[in-house]
């Protein structure tokens, strides 16, 4: 775990603390062996490449996906309409869905690896 990225998470506002840390611990969860790094001012994970990111407003958090057009999202979590890049946002008083974020992870590590 990077230092860096625990001083980022601790000067986020109080209420956003805990969701950047569920969604950084379902990330390492899902890729142990990924590199944390701060990039752009924010937490990045990366194996093969970038796969996600961690974001923080004054409204919400996201769990951003570098490849996220790519990615199969059935429920129609993602949002972006940029080339590449998606993420799922997360208000300040809402719960982190445990289920869909890992569900999603383990979709942006699948894309990450590339075809078989």
């Amino acid at each position: 775990m990077s230092r860096s990225i625990d001083a980022w998470i601790a000067e986020a506002p109080e209420a956003q603390r805990s969701q950047l840390q569920r969604l950084r611990s379902l990330v390492i969860a899902a890729a142990p062996d990924a590199v944390e790094s701060l990039k752009w001012g924010q937490p990045c994970f990366a194996r093969k490449t970038l796969f996600c990111y961690l974001q923080r407003a004054r409204t919400h958090v996201t769990l951003g996906f570098q490849k996220g057009a790519l990615m199969s999202d059935p429920d129609k979590r993602l949002v972006g309409d940029g080339k590449l890049m998606r993420h799922v946002r997360f208000g300040r008083s809402e719960t982190i869905d445990t289920k869909l974020c890992t569900a999603l992870i383990e979709e942006a590590l699948r894309v990450d690896r590339g075809p078989p």
